[in-house]
């Protein structure tokens, strides 16, 4: 091993001497743990340990939780909607109904809508950088209900490699079953979470992938698990803390008045006038000391430049976390319309980025086709085109859209789209989470819908700005 080991090193360094970067750590900036040779291994063993941390300041850390709020808010909100893929308007209308029921009870807990569930999957993605739901069916009505797994159920300890030499047995990492081709087969679950009390000890229970969805971000390919995406800023958020807390006592050191009462020669008699013990400062008070007395005030340091570094503290942790400062921070009066406007697209682009990636792709298709297969094994639908065409039971989600800043500009800049043809009305009612369906049928049924509204509305479009703050 001494020899093994000696060779590589010289090897290491021939390759740094004649590399020509200064990433190779030739020289000597480069700290020698900084680097991260072995992703997918290091982030098995830093993952656990990170949601432990983030779960921490998740409770406890302002910043952290404000962070957290404000993503799952945005990326949940009070729930999707769908619209089902089948041309026939009669099944179409039965999956909806069926989604509608699903939609209000849909926990095995009961007393919890869909909205409220997916609220806790968001959250466990941004603490534990995952989450685990299982696809129940409830035996007594055939309906599907869903059971939320914490992180620590899926067994990390459950580590088998196959390494070409266990026949046809699976390789199995960090809870996770995959078969010879690399899928996901299997994921194996404690029967309660380890940290529930009077948790069972029984080992492991092997469940279907089928049965199992997983919320997650796969940073490197091939990584089972998933890490907290608040990973990177934890240590700042902490020496934050700290800071805070050293700036708040500094305050309170700052307050107080202290003196020093010195005597240059020596000699100060002491009485009850003059006893060290006795002095002290009030209100109005004048103290009379001896001559040759001198007194002091220890000097107080500079705070006037704190809060910008806590500033800049603050918007480094929010720009990693991907949530701009002024929302996580409430401090709107530090940016203007342009910069709000500009952090909140970028906010709006990774917000949609995660619903499509991982809400909808990870969770609720997978969710939407045990749904509908239910409805078809249980008798309530007739399919008899299920599996000659599984297309057509496919479904699109819906989020909630997110409110326009100024309402007036976005709805002249909505009706000059359509009339030029540059967007539809389905795009602009798809955006703000509904259906156009609904939205056509809602319109028809209004008493008060004129048949002039287009033209009022074109109107309005072409009023200019003066006009429009003149009414």
């Amino acid at each position: 091993m001494g020899i093994i080991t000696r060779t590589r090193n010289a090897f290491r360094a021939f390759t740094r001497a004649f590399s020509g970067y200064d990433v190779t750590g030739g020289s000597g900036r480069w700290p020698t743990q900084y680097m991260l040779p072995s992703p997918i291994s290091q982030q098995l063993a830093a993952g656990r340990l990170a949601s432990r941390k983030i779960a921490h300041q998740s409770e406890n850390n302002a910043l952290v939780a404000s962070i957290i709020q404000h993503a799952v808010t945005a990326i949940i909100a009070d729930g999707p909607t769908v619209r089902s893929a089948h041309p026939d308007a009669q099944i179409a209308a039965q999956l909806q109904r069926a989604w509608n029921n699903f939609f209000q009870d849909c926990s095995v807990e009961g007393g919890m809508a869909l909205g409220g569930y997916l609220s806790r999957v968001a959250r466990g993605f941004y603490v534990d950088g995952e989450s685990f739901t299982q696809l129940v069916t409830d035996p007594a009505t055939m309906r599907l209900k869903l059971r939320l797994l914490t992180a620590d159920q899926v067994d990390s300890a459950k580590t088998i490699p196959s390494l070409g030499m266990t026949g046809d047995l699976p390789m199995i990492v960090a809870g996770v079953e995959f078969d010879r081709d690399g899928r996901r087969v299997a994921f194996w679950v404690l029967p309660t979470p380890p940290d529930a009390p009077w948790a069972s000890v029984a080992p492991p229970v092997r469940i279907s992938a089928f049965d199992i969805c997983h919320v997650f971000e796969p940073r490197f390919p091939g990584v089972p698990r998933g890490i907290s995406p608040l990973t990177p800023v934890a240590p700042l958020a902490m020496q934050l803390d700290t800071a805070v807390d050293a700036a708040v006592m500094k305050l309170k050191t700052t307050c107080l008045v202290a003196m020093v009462v010195r005597d240059i020669e020596g000699n100060l008699p002491l009485d009850a006038a003059t006893d060290p013990a006795s002095l002290h400062l009030e209100p109005g008070a004048t103290l009379r000391l001896p001559q040759g007395c001198d007194v002091q005030f220890p000097p107080t340091s500079e705070m006037s430049t704190v809060s910008e570094v806590l500033s800049h503290i603050e918007r480094l942790i929010c720009s990693s976390a991907g949530v701009p400062s002024f929302m996580a921070t409430g401090d709107f009066g530090a940016i203007n319309y342009s910069a709000g406007k500009l952090g909140l697209a970028t906010f709006q682009r990774r917000v949609k980025a995660i619903q499509q990636n991982h809400i909808i792709a990870q969770l609720l298709t997978p969710m939407w086709d045990r749904l509908v297969l239910l409805e078809v094994l249980s008798g309530r639908m007739r399919a008899p085109d299920y599996e000659s065409n599984p297309e057509r039971y496919s479904a699109s989600f819906l989020f909630t859209g997110w409110p326009a800043i100024d309402e007036l500009k976005k709805a002249k800049a909505d009706t000059l789209a359509v009339a030029a043809k540059l967007r539809s009305r389905q795009e602009i009612i798809s955006e703000g989470g509904r259906d156009p369906a609904d939205v056509d049928a809602e319109i028809e049924n209004d008493p008060f819908a004129a048949d002039d509204l287009s033209a009022n509305a074109g109107a309005i479009a072409s009023q200019n700005e003066q006009e429009t703050n003149d009414a």
